[in-house]
């Protein structure tokens, strides 16, 4: 009896913005079957002289403005890498274009851009994978599977933390854009803090309410050009707090100050029956503790993270393009949620930290 064997369907790659990160994302790419870059856009020239020879790329396949890159009939899928600014845009013509687009966290700069693409992805939708990558962390995909088996039961308490020194004084990190109000549209808020809301979302579910308190550290910083100071006009630590899910208190706090944290996302979930320890720099295990009547003395353990849980969001992404479905991915609607969370807590900051409901957006009710 003999079996037809079906080729993978090739998906031809195209990459907007080649700043430093790209080479990481270029390589990961690289490592699956059926995919190849075949052209990029950025607006250094250098950068895209640069990446266009490494990749040997002719010419006529490094776009100077993305929308000519996207338009490309040769291309295939979008892997979008720029600054917030513009983040609508370009899922914009890729949405007219109908092509898959990897989209780099928040979905958009503003909530009202984010509004308006939901109503033209509504009505023209493509695959759209937002890169919450840290969904992707083995102790964090397990910690999922353990609170949908119930082993915490009713979840009362969700603490995370997502700390980095890079911001630390010592490091005198220059004023980049992520510093710049109307290239960022809001500091570690777009930043770090939304991937541990896509984390809370994953866990246990839709935000209800947010209170927030923003802070700005570092209040100017120099320009890598000029030698210049110039203002930071973003906050770049946030505290926030809320109700999540079945009337889960969610704690949150986020800042790259941390002098001694290179780079950290740790979450505590406290339940009826334990708790647990999960953290972006231990993929290989959690740790969990669980008391009852017959094991009131009962301490932490550590519990191995199956072998299961390794694979990428460039992968889901791959999946996407080829017209296949993906489980537990950060598609569209969860960056466009995301991001009315994230206008939530600036405008509880705006108004002196206030309790803000999230009542008001289709996809939080």
């Amino acid at each position: 009896m003999s079996t037809t064997t079906f080729p993978t369907k090739q998906i031809r790659m195209g990459i907007i913005g080649l700043g430093l990160i790209a080479e990481y994302h270029m390589r990961s790419l690289h490592t699956i079957s059926g995919v190849s870059i075949v052209a990029v856009s950025d607006v250094n020239p250098h950068r895209l002289q640069a990446i266009g020879e490494q990749l040997q790329l002719p010419t006529s396949k490094r776009y100077a403005h993305y929308e000519a890159l996207i338009r490309d009939p040769e291309v295939d899928a979008i892997l979008s890498l720029t600054p917030n600014d513009v983040h609508f845009d370009i899922i914009r013509i890729a949405l007219e274009k109908h092509k898959a687009v990897l989209a780099e966290k928040p979905l958009t700069l503003t909530w009202e851009e984010a509004d308006r693409l939901k109503k033209l992805y509504t009505a023209n939708p493509v695959p759209v994978l937002v890169h919450y990558k840290h969904r992707y962390g083995a102790a964090f995909q397990y910690t999922k599977q353990l609170l949908d088996e119930q082993k915490l039961g009713k979840i009362y308490n969700i603490q995370f933390r997502y700390l980095m020194d890079a911001f630390a004084p010592y490091r005198q990190h220059p004023y980049t854009w992520r510093h710049n109000l109307a290239k960022a549209g809001s500091g570690v808020v777009g930043d770090t803090a939304s991937h541990i809301i896509d984390l809370a979302r994953f866990l246990v579910g839709e935000f209800k309410s947010v209170a927030a308190l923003l802070h700005t550290i570092t209040p100017e910083r120099l320009d890598p050009i000029t030698g210049l100071p110039v203002k930071v006009d973003v906050e770049d630590l946030a505290a926030f707090h809320g109700i999540i899910g079945d009337n889960t208190v969610g704690t949150f706090i986020t800042h790259k100050n941390a002098i001694g944290i290179r780079h950290d996302i740790e979450v505590d979930i406290y339940g009826e029956l334990g708790t647990l320890h999960a953290s972006l720099n231990n993929p290989e295990s959690i740790r969990i503790v669980l008391r009852d009547l017959e094991h009131p003395g009962a301490e932490y353990e550590s519990w191995a993270v199956p072998a299961i849980y390794n694979h990428t969001a460039y992968e889901d992404f791959v999946e996407l393009a080829r017209g296949k479905s993906v489980d537990r991915a950060p598609l569209f609607e969860d960056g466009y949620k995301n991001q009315w969370v994230l206008e939530k807590i600036l405008q509880s900051w705006k108004e002196n930290g206030r309790l803000v409901e999230m009542s008001g957006c289709e996809g939080s009710r």
